[in-house]
């Protein structure tokens, strides 16, 4: 966590670190590097023509196939809350919104939702394993902003910490978050040389 979370506060973090650790023996461990998104799954989210749509189902898409490479019997299925999914797709949007734009991918054809009524599971319906593949992701953190890059919008990749922002200026090389230890980082150095000398 400290060396890939530069927001990380142990005693923010303790109580579900130690929950989740707990959890761990139940479930096989997996590496997942990544997954690959094909040239028709891309194609196909292009056709939304809306940009909210097309990150949102981007993300989607992303999630469905990590689930798969969790669990080869998964059949393209997300099980993250709204909250979740709208988060890593930089979506942020009142909750009645996230409800509408949802159902509208499910209007369109690109979804489907579970038959029991309690389960908030989202089956992903353009998945296309067997096509060309085009675009590897790698980090699940801003998946929206992955999409903003395919799309040439002007991301790029934190020098410290590796998640992707926006490139406002044209200079910019790192997140706020790794920009600030940076800047303290420095002060330190300075207040040392100026008490050495």
């Amino acid at each position: 966590m400290e060396s890939c979370y530069p927001r990380y506060n142990p005693v923010d973090w303790s109580e579900n670190l130690e929950k989740y650790a707990d959890k761990a023996g139940k479930y096989p461990l997996c590496q997942c590097k990544g997954v690959w998104a094909t040239k028709d799954e891309l194609k196909k989210i292009e056709e939304l023509q809306d940009k909210v749509l097309e990150r949102l189902a981007f993300t989607l898409l992303c999630l469905a196939k990590f689930r798969n490479f969790q669990n080869p019997n998964n059949n393209n299925w997300v099980n993250y809350s709204n909250g979740e999914i709208f988060s890593m797709a930089c979506i942020n949007i009142p909750a009645f919104e996230k409800d509408i734009r949802i159902n509208r991918l499910k209007e369109l054809g690109f979804i489907e939702y579970a038959k029991q009524i309690n389960n908030l599971n989202i089956q992903v319906l353009y998945l296309d394993n067997a096509g060309e593949d085009k675009l590897f992701v790698s980090d699940f953190r801003k998946l929206g902003y992955e999409w903003r890059l395919y799309k040439e919008e002007k991301y790029i990749r934190c020098v410290g910490c590796g998640i992707l922002v926006k490139n406002t200026n044209g200079k910019r090389q790192y997140c706020k978050e790794c920009a600030d230890t940076l800047d303290k980082e420095r002060a330190k150095m300075r207040m040392k040389k100026l008490r050495g000398k």
